[in-house]
């Protein structure tokens, strides 16, 4: 009798199992599509059938070896067909996780976790299709290539997080925020009205009103912000795009809180490509030239040196301004061709100018480009080594911010053409993020004061005391300081009291190209006599 209530309970357990499967394996047949687990739930019913009628045999007949080996193997069976659904469904459910985890990867950025550029175009066809109003909002930091290189990719990193956390918090009202890329963010609105447009863009600079603060650290970021809408300006998710852009960088240029694309824009992309195209053909027809503005010692008030400046002539006689061509230079290898050029002019004018009794040197402007390879020390290698010009010819000035475009490279490049002699000039200085960290990183022997600290010198207390601390602090660095802009007396005077080397500016001489130089009177009874360098 045990042994009959042992193969009733292996049969009833195994109906059991059979129907425990049929759930999973229908849900497995759903997911999959195939035919085969269809037939498979079939063939689970017909068995639950066979097990039934197994049950009632057992009921209504004396217990035998026979139905005791059958109740046996039907229980094995089922056992393993519960084991082997359940395996299969707890696989397919973790190649589904994966596949859910990998699309949720492709869409999302892995460092902030927001939703990137992939996603963004998706979410932007979606709204075109759909024809749905909205206004496309570009969003770009404005300062953290400094902050990246000063601190370095860690606390970049860390800072990027705090920004896209900032930016979501105060944004996730008015809709999805996107990170495009590096420090470039994106968030669609769904609407064209300019009221609320403008909401969302001062909820925007209100997250990144207050210091950032990363560790230890505490940081002072900004934003410039591009707007395009949809369908007024376009119905191309690539040209929206684009627009956007445009109007970021318009932003950005004109250090604005934002701007709204305008045909205009699209009109100047369009003379910047044209510009682009004219700028090769210049080159190729040498039509470039140099004017020269000299540097004035303020104690002798002679000439100690020259500032090369590249301009380009037009055929009516007009100029094109270096800050409408250089900037589309640099999106080019244009930029090194350029910067060669002027080294070359530069030398050949030097020849001429010492035939006129000048014996001070030429300073030349490197762009942040310039920094990328060694063409140009190997340029000045070649022209020590052939004699055409000697080291303390040439004094190169650079720019806070071009040598943050990538200051390990621009490091190494300064470091190589200082090795041959070369003494470099921090142009516009006080204007950038880190003038401190150059001066301590690089081997600078002359800082040049921004003009728009010398300009309204008289009319501003702050621009006095700032001034004066950066004579100062030149003075314990045993560096010399030129102040540009000067374009008054009395102001070169009261620089000169407080300790200022050297003026620049319109003052005494605007830029002018060699010839109208040599033959300018003033320009020869300034000339000074050959001194040592130390002097120069």
């Amino acid at each position: 009798m045990v042994m009959k209530y042992i193969a009733f309970a292996d049969v009833a357990v195994g109906i059991f199992l059979l129907i425990y499967s049929m759930k999973p394996t229908y849900q497995i047949g759903r997911i999959e599509q195939s035919p085969r687990w269809k037939i498979l739930v079939t063939l689970l019913f017909i068995f639950i059938l066979g097990y039934i009628s197994v049950l009632i045999a057992l009921v209504y007949n004396q217990m035998n070896a026979y139905l005791m080996t059958i109740s046996l193997i039907l229980f094995g069976a089922s056992l393993f067909i519960a084991l082997f659904v359940s395996l299969s469904r707890n696989t397919l459910n973790k190649v589904n996780r994966a596949a859910q985890d990998e699309q949720y990867n492709s869409l999302h950025d892995s460092l902030t976790t927001l939703a990137n550029r992939k996603y963004l175009l998706c979410s932007l066809q979606t709204f075109v299709q759909s024809k749905q109003l909205f206004s496309l909002l570009l969003i770009d930091l404005n300062n953290f290539k400094q902050i990246n290189d000063g601190l370095g990719h860690y606390f970049g990193d860390k800072f990027l997080i705090s920004v896209a956390n900032l930016l979501q918090e105060n944004t996730k009202q008015y809709g999805r925020l996107y990170r495009m890329g590096g420090d470039e963010f994106a968030l669609i609105f769904p609407g064209n009205d300019d009221d609320m447009i403008l909401t969302v863009v001062e909820s925007i600079h209100d997250a990144l009103h207050a210091p950032v603060k990363v560790m230890t650290y505490s940081m002072k970021t900004s934003a410039s912000v591009g707007i395009t809408k949809y369908p007024l300006n376009g119905h191309e998710v690539s040209n929206l795009l684009k627009q956007a852009d445009l109007a970021m960088y318009d932003s950005k240029k004109k250090h604005k809180p934002y701007t709204f694309y305008h045909d205009q824009l699209g009109s100047d992309s369009y003379k910047k490509l044209k510009l682009s195209i004219k700028l090769s053909e210049a080159l190729k027809n040498d039509v470039f030239e140099l004017h020269y503005q000299p540097i004035i010692r303020g104690q002798t008030q002679g000439i100690a040196s020259l500032e090369a400046l590249l301009r380009w002539p037009q055929e009516d006689g007009s100029f094109i301004e270096p800050g409408d061509f250089i900037p589309i230079a640099e999106k080019s290898a244009l930029i090194s061709v350029l910067t060669q050029w002027v080294i070359h002019r530069a030398a050949q004018d030097l020849n001429v100018l010492r035939a006129h009794g000048f014996h001070g040197s030429i300073h030349i402007n490197l762009s942040a480009k310039d920094f990328q390879d060694d063409e140009v020390v190997a340029q000045l290698r070649n022209l020590l080594h052939a004699g055409q010009i000697q080291a303390d010819d040439l004094v190169f000035e650079i720019t806070e911010s071009a040598v943050f475009e990538d200051i390990e490279k621009a490091k190494c490049v300064i470091h190589k053409i200082h090795a041959l002699g070369f003494r470099f000039s921090i142009d516009d200085f006080g204007i950038g993020y880190s003038s401190l960290v150059i001066l301590r990183e690089l081997p600078i022997t002359q800082i040049k004061i921004d003009r728009s600290f010398v300009t309204e010198y008289h009319q501003k207390e702050s621009n006095r005391t700032i001034i004066y601390a950066l004579v100062r602090l030149a003075q314990d660095l045993n560096l010399s300081v030129v102040a540009e802009g000067v374009e008054v007396y009395s102001v070169e005077q009261a620089l000169g009291k407080i300790g200022c080397h050297y003026t620049q500016g319109f003052l005494h001489f605007p830029p002018e190209p060699l010839h109208h130089l040599l033959y300018n009177e003033q320009f020869r009874n300034h000339l000074e006599p050959m001194l040592p360098q130390s002097q120069q």
